[in-house]
């Protein structure tokens, strides 16, 4: 996996940290690590295992962004909670004893984390688009994964200094691993942000996989409308819960906590992927908080399952403006000429074959445009194949300045476009193909001054019922190589040519 970046985004990253960097950095990840820790406290389920357990998004998050350089940092922070927790229960050990114990605790934690931070950046291809909805499907699976790691080793760990007994292991297996799972869902990708961050400030090289969802389709930011909302969210989560503070009995009053997520959900498609994640931590702690205020510690549990699937639903939520990106981009692929932008050869057939079959039903004329650009093979030779590309980029493109909305505009291949009009005759197609010919002299190539754009026009008007694309395109084609023969940079109709002034 290691640290290597790409050219684009992490450039900016190229030059070498300080020699403060590193120092700066774990201080950082002790700081925030001890300081979670400290807020576990709220939803403890006994003196050493909480329902919500922050901390494992800390090291989670310093783990996908400084890699193998946030070992000492979380082991040093993990050695000081652990002995914090033995001093509050009074363990009585010898010292040695406390740091081994210590320790154990620290690597069980830090294996678990370490695992679910590589496996999501694993997760990210190095030479592909990435899937959004692929890297947040192993996030949620390794930090379960994680988390049962972590919560099994820990309570073997727990029975071996006498923290816990064999009779209660069992039954602290859960709750730890719920509230790893909740602490890390909560906050785990938002920090990954705030860490990502930190080590750009610090010119700390951080792994180019980090970068792969930086061009995610981001609506307009509109920091009123999205305070609305987020306190929206807040107000329905604190509304639920004082109701139930209020009418204990009334456990039903509970759920409507669950409004909070479908405004969530709202936050997602709405707003962009930063003030999602913002949302999602800050209905994780308004959880936390109104629990621990409002003593709901006997619901603590059904809470914390609840903002897991308003976390989990977001950030899949937070997949359907890549993927409704990704299938434009592939309906364009599909549809769309990519040099010139024009429909392509088969779509422009099939919504022909359409737009004829419409206008024979109404009982209208549709006619046809045979397009080739003059001089193409002559600009090749002379100025390369790629000033050949520039001019067929060019010339379609004021084409289609020059159609209306309903005309239909493909290329045929090589140097050769078509053009469907809708319900138009022959005169008024001979009209549009007038206005095309003059858009096209008007233009002028970027690369050369010597030769002036300019193409050579076929017309073909359906004349019966019978009449297909198949035939109007012979028709047109037939035309198009009269205009050719007459001396290019003309218009022809049919089999009778008519030449426009140069």
């Amino acid at each position: 996996m290691g640290e290597t970046m790409t050219p684009g985004a992490a450039g900016r990253q190229r030059t070498a940290a300080r020699w403060w960097s590193w120092p700066v950095a774990t201080l950082v990840i002790v700081a925030v690590w001890l300081i979670a820790y400290a807020a576990a406290v709220m939803l403890e389920y006994r003196s050493f295992t909480s329902l919500w357990f922050p901390p494992t998004a800390v090291s989670y998050a310093a783990f996908a962004v400084f890699r193998r350089g946030a070992w000492p940092g979380l082991i040093l922070a993990n050695l000081i909670g652990a002995q914090l927790t033995f001093a509050q229960v009074g363990l009585d050990l010898a010292p040695l004893h406390l740091v081994l114990y210590g320790s154990l605790f620290a690597l069980t934690h830090c294996a678990a984390y370490w695992f679910a931070a590589a496996a999501t950046l694993q997760s990210i291809p190095r030479n592909a688009p990435p899937s959004l909805a692929r890297t947040v499907g192993v996030f949620i699976l390794a930090g379960i994964v994680a988390a049962l790691m972590a919560s099994v080793t820990g309570v073997w760990v727990s029975t071996m200094t006498g923290l816990a007994t064999q009779v209660d292991a069992g039954s602290m297996i859960l709750p730890w691993l719920i509230g790893d799972l909740a602490g890390l869902v909560g906050l785990g990708p938002l920090l990954l942000l705030v860490f990502r961050s930190l080590a750009s400030q610090l010119r700390v090289p951080i792994p180019h996989r980090l970068h792969a969802f930086d061009d995610l389709p981001r609506p307009p930011r509109n920091a009123g409308v999205f305070a609305v909302k987020l306190l929206l969210v807040l107000g329905a989560t604190g509304l639920s819960l004082l109701a139930i503070a209020l009418a204990p009995d009334n456990e039903p009053l509970l759920f409507i906590v669950y409004a909070a997520i479908m405004l969530q959900l709202w936050i997602v498609h709405t707003q962009g992927a930063v003030e999602s994640l913002v949302s999602i931590a800050s209905f994780n702690l308004a959880i936390v908080v109104l629990v621990f205020g409002l003593k709901l510690g006997e619901h603590a549990l059904t809470l914390q399952f609840a903002m897991i699937t308003l976390a989990v639903g977001s950030y899949y939520g937070l997949a359907v403006p890549m993927l409704h990106a990704d299938n434009a981009q592939l309906r364009r692929l599909l549809i769309q000429d990519a040099l010139t932008g024009a429909y392509n050869r088969h779509f422009f057939l099939e919504l022909s074959q359409q737009a004829i079959r419409q206008s024979r039903m109404r009982e209208q004329p549709a006619s046809m445009l045979m397009l080739d650009l003059d001089n193409l093979k002559h600009i090749n030779d002379r100025y390369g194949h790629a000033a050949g590309d520039q001019a067929l980029s060019q010339i379609a493109h004021v084409c289609r300045g020059a159609l209306s909305a309903n005309d239909v505009l493909g290329r045929l291949g090589g140097d050769e476009f078509g053009v469907l009009l809708p319900a138009l005759g022959h005169a008024e197609a001979a009209q549009v193909a007038q206005r095309l010919l003059a858009a096209v002299r008007a233009s002028v190539y970027p690369f050369t001054d010597d030769i002036r754009p300019s193409m050579s026009i076929g017309i073909a008007t359906t004349q019966s019922d019978s009449d297909d694309y198949d035939s109007l395109w012979m028709r047109a084609d037939s035309a198009l190589y009269v205009a050719k023969r007459g001396g290019r940079d003309r218009i022809a109709q049919e089999e009778a040519p008519f030449a426009e002034p140069a």
